[in-house]
């Protein structure tokens, strides 16, 4: 057993052994998503998976793991069920140390697919995924050592925060959020120069969600002309999920309140739909349209989030510089859009820290 095994307790460990055979198996894995819901942590997914089964046809798939003497098995696929509907899952996993006939058969009765414990006896055999990967637990611990991330933006909040969307919505909404992140990322990497090794995985990891995100909204679009499937994207980018109609629709619903209550209300009303509506058409989301719709870049998208992730976690680490043309044409844009210079950001890269 490796040495970074053995850092590991039973549970991660198990977690760890289970995302490298899924990710050789070819889907989009990450581990311990939180599923927060109106504000309260309720649990963390063990394994979010992702997959691209078709141009029109996603999966997405949810792994409790327990690698325990009473792994409570039948209870665990109740959870995990739940837990399916509550995210809008397509599809649940239960990984247990039991090996009764009766859990499995108990799963596929309700739908959900028991890895019991003769499979995780292999598993545990297979050779050690840390030894080219890094672990969650070492993936944070990297983030730790910078001793003011905490002060300086909060790091380790931003990532978790970002991991917890998955489980939320892959949507524009979320795309939203996760440009934001990548933004502060791709700054630190070029302000922080100790930091930058660090910086990077955070952003290439935020990257991934970005590229997962708009593959899922993609299966939506894929029947349209690509100039439509622009408007679309550019739509989703500047007004989020509801679209602009949807977006008019609540201004309108608050600015009729703020008219009707407020002491000097239409007055009020108009600057703020000025306001909101020159920071709209302030962003640059029409690169991102233009973009993301071209057929070559759509179809890859999935290949290319699998790609950032793996550059994020890989143990020994490699830059962009080294990576697929997809992948950097990928990250030029979304700095296109960040209004951030591909000359200073690869120059930062080269400089010596």
């Amino acid at each position: 057993m490796s040495k970074s095994q053995q850092a590991l307790s039973k549970g991660p460990k198990m977690e760890e052994l289970l995302r490298s055979y899924f990710l050789k198996a070819g889907y989009y894995v990450v581990r311990g998503v939180p599923f927060v819901y109106e504000g309260f942590d309720v649990t963390d997914i063990d394994l979010w998976l992702y997959s691209r089964t078709s141009s029109v046809s996603r999966e997405v798939a949810l792994v409790d793991a327990k690698n325990k003497k009473t792994p409570q098995a039948i209870e665990r696929i109740f959870w995990v069920q739940g837990l399916r509907i509550a995210t809008k899952a397509t599809n649940a996993i239960v990984a247990t140390t039991e090996k009764r006939q009766e859990v499995k058969d108990f799963g596929r009765d309700l739908g959900v697919l028991v890895l019991d414990g003769s499979f995780l006896g292999k598993l545990a055999n297979s050779d050690d995924p840390n030894a080219t990967r890094l672990s969650d637990e070492e993936f944070f611990a990297r983030i730790n050592e910078y001793s003011l991330s905490k002060l300086d933006g909060d790091w380790r909040g931003r990532i978790v925060l970002s991991k917890s969307l998955l489980a939320k919505s892959l949507s524009f909404d979320s795309c939203n959020e996760w440009l934001g992140q990548g933004r502060f990322f791709a700054e630190q990497s070029i302000t922080k120069g100790t930091q930058r090794e660090t910086a990077l995985r955070c952003l290439y990891l935020v990257c991934s969600f970005i590229a997962i995100a708009v593959d899922y909204c993609m299966k939506e679009l894929s029947f349209h002309e690509q100039s439509e499937r622009s408007a679309l994207i550019k739509d989703g980018f500047t007004y989020g999920s509801r679209g602009s109609s949807g977006l008019k629709k609540v201004l309108n619903v608050a600015m009729g309140l703020v008219e009707e209550h407020a002491n000097d209300g239409p007055a009020i009303s108009r600057q703020v739909r000025a306001s909101v509506e020159k920071q709209l058409s302030q962003l640059n989301t029409s690169i991102l349209g233009d973009f993301f719709s071209k057929n070559d870049v759509a179809r890859t998208l999935f290949t290319v989030a699998r790609e950032f992730e793996q550059l994020a976690m890989a143990r020994e680490f490699a830059s962009h510089g080294a990576a697929s043309i997809e992948l950097r044409s990928t990250l030029f844009c979304l700095l296109d859009y960040w209004g951030i210079d591909r000359v200073m950001f690869s120059e930062a890269l080269e400089a010596k820290s």
